[in-house]
């Protein structure tokens, strides 16, 4: 019988790691490595999957990149769902390829994904093993840029946009997650109509705006907006006095505020949305996923993960994490996953929607 791939998650026993690990044993036949410092933590992980015998714990500090190296040797990928993103080495894809495999990440911090994707050298030495570099694939960069670009088809005039992540208060923060909202932080509350309603949504560090300015021209602002208003509030208040502390003091903090955060995210509802708005003159088009809770944050990676594994082509290299799909390909896959597409083009204050079947497919 021929030997299984092998997926070596880095911080598989975290709130994304265990998702994404998840998603591939059910939907590839890769087994999976949940990698991670405390190798207790990713064993008991492991056993709490379905198919524990295709899942195996790692003790691993992704500091010691000679360690990072050794543990990719012979795998096939390694996904990396660690945070914050901040703090990780800028060698481990390097590592990474070294040792033979592909590296992708769910990494949504500009200084993590914008010298990633502009590494000449590294996309050389990948291009050079035919193995791929995959940064952004999570809901930012890689559903957020798709949506744009579905929006972009339909209205290639526009000069200026907007992207919103919405989260829904049934999900557990992670500390990853909180950290990297702290160092980033939160500013300039504006009200965003959402397909799940009107959320008040803050300003918030992404690479969108870098992206989207060199790819398409477009001005983008990213927001992310919480069910719970409080939340929002919270970090916002914490984001100033968050960005002077270190990388390792930031964390703790957010550890902390993860442990306090875990009673309250039994309430509200487990929604998750991304949603993309351009502008040209008085004209929008606006496109969004809905649905998926966390699961909309890894699933670029999981799809990145099941094209490679079945050997379906992708250029090697280093790839932009929302064009190795067209827009249709992006919402064909994710419907196909449980996600909904919501679509349409109209006057900014009146007007008849074009809804997506109206429209077309996007070229």
């Amino acid at each position: 019988m021929r030997e299984r791939p092998t997926v070596l998650i880095a911080g598989g026993y975290g709130v994304f790691g265990r998702l994404l690990a998840r998603e591939l044993l059910a939907t590839t036949p890769a087994r999976v490595v949940l990698a991670g410092r405390d190798g207790a933590r990713a064993a008991r992980a492991c056993r709490a999957l379905a198919m524990r015998d295709r899942a195996t714990p790692l003790a691993l500090d992704l500091a010691d990149l000679s360690a990072v190296a050794r543990a990719a040797a012979g795998c096939f990928a390694v996904a990396c769902a660690a945070g914050p993103f901040q703090g990780l080495p800028r060698g481990l894809p390097t590592s990474v390829v070294g040792a033979g495999a592909h590296w992708l990440d769910i990494a949504d911090d500009p200084d993590w994904v914008l010298p990633l994707l502009a590494d000449t050298t590294l996309h050389t030495a990948a291009t050079a093993a035919g193995l791929c570099i995959m940064p952004g694939l999570s809901s930012v960069p890689a559903l957020s840029g798709a949506l744009a670009r579905w929006c972009h088809a339909r209205l290639p005039g526009a000069t200026r946009g907007r992207i919103t992540l919405y989260i829904g208060n049934r999900n557990r923060k992670g500390t990853g997650a909180i950290a990297s909202a702290l160092g980033a932080g939160f500013g300039a509350p504006r009200p965003v109509a959402l397909p799940v309603g009107r959320r008040l949504a803050y300003r918030f560090a992404s690479p969108d705006a870098a992206l989207l300015r060199a790819e398409l021209g477009i001005a983008v602002e990213f927001r992310v907006a919480f069910e719970w208003g409080l939340a929002s509030w919270l970090l916002a208040a914490l984001g100033p006095p968050g960005r002077a502390l270190g990388v390792r003091t930031r964390t703790r903090l957010a550890r902390v505020l993860a442990t306090a955060a875990a009673p309250l995210s039994r309430l509200g509802s487990p929604l998750g949305c991304v949603q993309s708005e351009l502008w040209d003159g008085d004209r929008r088009a606006r496109a969004a996923f809905v649905g998926g809770g966390q699961r909309l944050a890894i699933l670029p990676c999981a799809l990145a993960l099941a094209r490679l594994l079945a050997g379906e082509p992708l250029p090697p290299g280093v790839v932009s994490p929302a064009t190795w799909l067209t827009p249709d390909q992006w919402i064909t896959q994710l419907e196909a996953r449980g996600l909904r597409f919501v679509g349409d083009v109209r006057a900014a204050r009146s007007g008849t929607p074009v809804t997506r079947a109206d429209a077309g497919a996007a070229p």
